[in-house]
């Protein structure tokens, strides 16, 4: 199942949030806990940061090897099962969290926190350093310490799901750096978002989404920004027509080549032109 880091991150940020416990603590492989063998629901939700070691987590039918590096979180009301393969050292917060407009979700749009997923941050310092703050904030007896609990407790889940997300952005790097390639090779033809996507074997909003997330740009304003680098180039170093630069980077309508370069140039392409004096320029 994939993770809508998107999703998490706004339940947690426009939700009302209460840190019921911190745990920070390890799992031995040869010790007999009892909770296996209980049919209890859990009482509250979880997130459990594995620091090291190895186990496999099942909450209802749902199973995740968790490791270092790892998150998995569990739901209140779910039956959860372990099985310790290695000492595995981890911090586990307790929440419960009140996401808005909650109440007016169908069954099939479970909120992220209301269910169990695993997600993975890899071997990162600032995590480990800042759930041993957090254990050691939730310990000191001050009403105080508890917003301190929260700001750390946030600052982890930023950290966990940007590591997370960029991750998923390197999974798809080559197919992004495949595309730019051929942007950069056919930018006189005609495309759109869902034909680029299409080439990736990808929908369209999760291209866009990906290719923004690596490039700065989404996937047309870098094709129109290229298509006009290109003509600037051609611009500022031939006695073209204005209509042939316009066809040559993919343009047939003059006009509209010309509101577009001024819109993202700040000048028509003849006062260009003429500020560069037609000599050869150097472009990025």
């Amino acid at each position: 199942m994939k993770i809508d880091f998107n999703a998490i991150a706004k339940e947690f940020a426009e939700g009302a949030l209460v840190i019921k416990r911190v745990y920070l603590g390890v799992l031995k492989s040869n010790v007999y806990y009892p909770e296996n063998d209980a049919d209890e629901p859990i009482a509250v939700s979880g997130l459990l940061f594995a620091i090291k070691g190895k186990a496999t987590f099942e909450f209802d039918d749902m199973v995740y090897v968790v490791e270092g590096g790892k998150a998995v979180n569990g739901a209140a009301g779910m039956r959860l099962r372990h099985c310790v393969e290695e000492d595995l050292e981890y911090a586990l917060v307790h929440y419960e969290l009140l996401a808005p407009n909650s109440a007016t979700l169908s069954e099939s749009d479970t909120p992220c926190h209301m269910t169990s997923y695993l997600m993975e941050y890899g071997d990162n310092p600032v995590m480990a350093e800042k759930l041993y703050l957090l254990n050691q904030a939730w310990n000191t007896p001050s009403d105080i310490a508890l917003i301190r609990c929260k700001e750390l407790f946030f600052g982890i889940l930023h950290e966990m799901l940007s590591t997370a997300q960029a991750g998923r952005v390197q999974e798809n790097r080559s197919e992004i750096d495949g595309m730019i390639a051929f942007i950069h090779r056919f930018y006189m033809e005609n495309h759109s978002v869902e034909s680029l996507a299409a080439r990736c074997g990808m929908k369209a909003k999760r291209f866009s989404y990906l290719f923004n997330k690596y490039t700065g740009r989404f996937p047309i304003d870098y094709l129109i920004r290229h298509r006009l680098d290109r003509a600037k180039q051609l611009l500022a170093s031939s006695d073209y027509a204005i209509v042939r630069v316009a066809e040559s980077v993919g343009y047939s309508d003059t006009h509209y080549f010309g509101r577009l370069f001024k819109k993202y140039e700040g000048c028509s392409p003849g006062e260009y032109r003429s500020r560069l004096g037609n000599r050869p320029h150097l472009f990025r």
